[in-house]
């Protein structure tokens, strides 16, 4: 069972080699934890991977995907949970099929959903097409526009789980009459094109703009192209079906608040002012004896 979505999309199966290598980034870690079943099924694990500085950690899979291991996936997920937070993590996500038998293992285990999303699948594009001219690599100077962007239309909710990136906006911008009206986060993998955009009620024709992003992406193997449209951008939906794009069924994106297990820069600072002091020699004390009379 996979609940990384990008992950899976654009690396294949997360037990494959292009997902195995993709966890050897010396930036990135990954635990994997196995725990035993009931009545003699086979044992469940699971894989958590964390980017370094990242506010979150991400739920890799779960595997096998039985019915009869529902029993042991909470407290396999609470190991898992318990690695991120010593990781520093204050977060763990995971991305899960509304229909899937494990979708209540996972609320009993701490886990609440802050939104839903569903997968588009864009159509193969004419090898022809010219790019388009609004879309283009996010510019330093547009940085603080696109985080306007993200903050008027991404709910409270949302952000509290998946915060503005630390690193910046990385991936791709459409300017349109000198106004950031879309953005889109692109992720790159030997099995497809995983794309999260963001685009503005008023951004002047979203089908083609979307159409568009397949043509504008370094794409010369025909990778497949994904779109994750989040619910609270549910209306870009029409405008996929018209275009011929495939839907998967809905996902809900979980979080699990966690206790970072990580120190702040100050205490830390702190303490180790404490553990290099010395002791310093002080007044001598008065020493007072008992006497007892003569």
């Amino acid at each position: 069972m996979g609940l990384d979505s990008a992950l899976m999309l654009t690396r294949g199966n997360p037990l494959g080699l292009a997902a195995i290598f993709a966890q050897l980034h010396p930036m990135r870690g990954s635990y994997t934890n196995v725990s035993p079943s009931e009545d003699g099924a086979p044992p469940l694990f699971g894989q958590v991977n964390y980017q370094q500085g990242e506010r979150s950690a991400r739920v890799a899979f779960v595997a096998p995907e039985m019915e009869s291991n529902l029993t042991a996936l909470p407290t396999l997920l609470e190991d898992l949970a318990r690695q991120s937070g010593e990781w520093g993590a204050y977060h763990l996500l995971a991305e899960i099929d509304e229909s899937s038998p494990a979708f209540e293992a996972f609320r009993k285990a701490g886990f609440s959903v802050f939104a839903w999303q569903r997968i588009w699948k864009l159509p193969v594009e004419n090898p022809d097409s010219q790019p388009d001219p609004d879309w283009n690599p996010a510019r330093f100077d547009q940085q603080g526009s696109i985080q306007s962007l993200f903050q008027s239309l991404i709910p409270p909710l949302v952000l509290s789980a998946e915060p503005v990136p630390v690193n910046g906006f990385q991936g791709l911008a459409c300017q349109q009459n000198d106004e950031i009206t879309a953005y889109s986060d692109v992720d790159f993998g030997p099995s497809g094109i995983y794309l999260k955009p963001v685009f503005h009620p008023d951004a002047v024709d979203v089908d083609c703009l979307i159409r568009a992003l397949a043509s504008v992406l370094p794409n010369p193997s025909s990778r497949p192209v994904y779109l994750a449209i989040r619910s609270y951008q549910s209306w870009l939906e029409n405008g996929l079906q018209k275009i011929g794009a495939e839907a998967a069924p809905r996902q809900a994106l979980l979080v699990k608040h966690l206790i970072a297990r990580q120190r702040s820069p100050i205490l830390e600072r702190g303490l180790k002012a404490l553990e290099q002091r010395r002791a310093e020699p002080s007044s001598p004390m008065a020493r007072v004896e008992s006497r007892g009379k003569s």
